[in-house]
C-alpha cells in the first residue's frame, strides 16, 4: 500500500513539474496583446490626456479613436512615459471567532504532523484541494528525513503581495496620410523598457495558498507591462463625417512541453522537450466623428474585447511505458467591450485663448471579465458593466496648448464577501499637461510634457461566514465537519470553518499611481 501511494505521490510531483515547464517555455512567447495601459494612462503623447476619443488627433488617435487620424499633422513622435504603481493591500487578522471551530480558531490543523492531504470524508472518499496547514504556511516545514533546502519555506499571508513598480514605457507613434485626407494611416504603441511583457496568473481564492499566499490587485500589476500597439487608418467622408478602423493584436499561445521520467525518487532526471506555437489575430475597433458646426465634434467609438491567452500543456511518460497529459488555459490582459460617446465645443477666443471643453461617456461591459486562470467570478459575485466618464478643456494661446482632464471610474468589483478576493477600487484620476511648437531647421517640431494622479481610495471588505450547509459561493470549509485522518478518527477541530483563504477575515486596499511624460514630434 505504501509503494502505491509513493507512486501517486511522484506522479503527482511529475505533473507538476511538467506543467512548471511547460509554463515556464511559453512566457519567453509574449507579444503586443490587449491595452490596459492605454486605458488607464491615455495619451502620453500630445494633448489628448484622458480626452483622446474627442479630442486632439495625433497618433494616439490609432488607438483611441480612428477617424481622427484624417485630421492629425503628418509626422513622428516619440517619448517616454514614466508611472509609479503604489498600491497598498492590508489583510485583517484572523482573531477569534465564534464562527470557527473549537477555541475560535479558523487555522487548518495538522494531525500527528500529517498534512490534510491524508484526511478524508467520514464515508472514505477524498477531500477535494486539500489545504495545507496553517502552522507550515506561516512558518514552513521540513518534513523528516529530507533536506532543509527542500523543505516548505514560510509563506505568510500577504508576504509575497504586489502592487509597487515604477515602470518606465518607450512611446513611439506615426501619422502618414496615403491619399491626403481620403485615407490617413497612423500607428501608437507603448513598450516597456524593463520587462517586455510579464503575465503572472494568481488564484482569486483559497487556491492561492498553494502559491504566494497573498492578495494582488486585480486591474494593475502585470497588466501595466503589457506591450501595447495598436494600428489603424481613417476616412474623411465629405466636409462632416470621418469614418476609422483601427486593430491590436491578440495573441494565443501554445505550448506542450512533453515530459519522460525516468526515475519517479528524483526528478532531477526529467527529460523535458517543447512544442510551441503562437496564433495571431486582430481585434479591431470603430470611430466616427461628425462636425455639425465648426464648433461642435461629435463622436463615437467602438473597441472589442480583447486579451492574451496562453494554453500550456503538458504530456508525460514513465519510463513503466505509462502515458498521461492535460491542458490549462490562462488569459492575461483581458479588456472588455468598450463604447463612448463624446464631443468637444469651442467656447470661443478671448484676449488670444482659444479654449474649448471636452466630454467622454463610456459603456464597459466587464460582466464579461475573465480572470488570469481564465474563469468567470460566480454568479452571485459577478462584475458589473459600468457607466462612467472623463471631462477636459483646452486652452491655445499663440504656439502653447494646455490642457486639464479628470475621470472617475467606479469598480466593476463588488465587495468580496464570499470566497473570492478580487482586490480592485473605484479610480478617481486627474491629466493635466503642454505643449509648445516651434520650426527647427526646416521642419515644424511639436513638444510637450505631461503629468498625471490616479487616487484609488480605501475599500475595505468583511468575509461573510457560511452557515451550516452547501455555500460555494462563500468562504470554504477547508476542512469539512467530517472529515477524519489516516487512521479514521475525528480531526480535531474539525467543526466549523477552516481555512487558509488569505482573504479571510477581511481585507483593505488603497493606493496611488502616479505618471508622466516627455515627448516630441517631428511634422512635415
Amino acid at each position: 500500500m505504501r509503494s502505491g501511494l509513493g507512486l501517486r505521490a511522484f506522479r503527482l510531483r511529475a505533473r507538476t513539474a511538467g506543467a512548471g515547464a511547460g509554463l515556464a517555455i511559453l512566457l519567453t512567447a509574449g507579444g503586443a496583446h490587449a491595452s490596459p495601459i492605454f486605458e488607464l494612462v491615455g495619451s502620453g503623447q500630445g494633448t489628448g490626456g484622458f480626452s483622446a476619443r474627442a479630442t486632439s488627433p495625433s497618433a494616439a488617435s490609432a488607438y483611441f479613436n480612428p477617424a481622427l487620424l484624417p485630421y492629425a499633422k503628418q509626422g513622428v513622435e516619440v517619448g517616454v512615459f514614466f508611472l509609479s504603481s503604489q498600491i497598498g493591500i492590508e489583510v485583517d487578522g484572523r482573531e477569534l471567532s465564534s464562527a470557527c471551530g473549537p477555541g475560535g480558531a479558523c487555522d487548518v490543523p495538522s494531525v500527528r504532523g500529517a498534512a490534510p492531504e491524508s484526511y478524508r470524508h467520514a464515508d472514505g472518499s477524498p477531500i477535494g484541494n486539500p489545504p495545507l496547514p496553517t502552522q507550515w504556511l506561516e512558518q514552513g516545514h521540513v518534513p523528516s528525513g529530507i533536506r532543509a533546502e527542500d523543505g516548505l519555506p514560510a509563506r505568510p499571508r500577504q508576504g509575497d503581495g504586489s502592487g509597487h513598480a515604477v515602470l518606465p514605457y518607450q512611446m513611439i507613434g506615426l501619422v502618414a496620410p496615403v491619399f491626403g485626407e481620403r485615407l490617413t494611416l497612423g500607428l501608437h504603441a507603448m513598450i516597456p523598457l524593463r520587462e517586455f511583457t510579464t503575465a503572472r496568473s494568481f488564484y482569486g481564492d483559497e487556491r492561492e495558498q498553494f502559491f504566494s499566499n497573498s492578495l494582488h490587485p486585480e486591474l494593475y500589476g502585470d497588466r501595466l507591462t503589457a506591450t501595447s500597439l495598436a494600428f489603424g487608418g481613417g476616412s474623411r467622408i465629405g466636409k462632416k463625417l470621418s469614418l476609422g478602423m483601427a486593430f491590436t493584436l491578440s495573441l494565443t499561445n501554445k505550448a506542450i512541453a512533453p515530459v519522460y521520467v525516468s526515475n519517479l525518487s528524483n526528478l532531477n532526471t526529467l527529460l523535458i522537450d517543447s512544442r510551441i506555437g503562437v496564433e495571431t489575430a486582430v481585434a479591431p475597433h470603430f470611430g466616427v466623428v461628425y462636425d455639425p458646426t465648426p464648433d461642435l465634434r461629435l463622436v463615437m467609438t467602438l473597441h472589442t474585447p480583447r486579451a492574451f491567452e496562453i494554453q500550456s500543456g503538458f504530456e508525460y511518460t514513465l519510463a513503466t511505458g505509462a502515458k498521461q497529459g492535460a491542458a490549462v488555459s490562462f488569459t492575461h490582459d483581458y479588456m472588455p467591450l468598450t463604447l463612448a460617446l463624446g464631443g468637444t465645443y469651442a467656447l470661443g477666443a478671448l484676449r488670444g485663448h482659444h479654449v474649448s471643453a471636452t466630454a467622454t461617456a463610456y459603456y464597459a461591459r466587464w460582466s464579461d471579465y475573465k480572470d488570469r486562470h481564465s474563469e468567470r467570478p460566480v454568479s452571485d459575485y459577478s462584475w458589473s458593466d459600468l457607466v462612467y466618464g472623463t471631462f477636459g478643456m483646452r486652452d491655445a494661446v499663440g504656439e502653447l496648448e494646455t490642457f486639464f482632464d479628470v475621470t472617475y471610474q467606479p469598480s466593476p468589483v463588488p465587495l468580496q464577501t464570499g470566497r473570492s478576493n478580487y482586490v480592485d477600487n473605484e479610480r478617481v484620476a486627474t491629466c493635466f499637461g503642454a505643449e509648445y511648437k516651434f520650426p527647427l531647421w526646416g521642419s515644424h517640431i511639436r513638444a510637450g510634457a505631461q503629468a498625471q494622479v490616479h487616487w484609488l481610495p480605501r475599500r475595505h471588505q468583511n468575509k461573510i461566514v457560511a452557515p451550516p450547509g452547501n455555500y460555494p459561493q462563500l468562504v470554504k470549509d477547508e476542512v469539512p465537519d467530517d472529515a477524519v485522518d489516516s487512521l479514521g478518527d475525528p480531526v480535531p477541530g474539525r467543526a466549523g470553518l477552516q481555512t487558509n483563504n488569505p482573504g479571510f477575515p477581511g481585507f483593505a486596499s488603497e493606493g496611488w499611481l502616479v505618471g508622466g511624460s516627455l515627448y516630441v514630434a517631428i511634422l512635415y
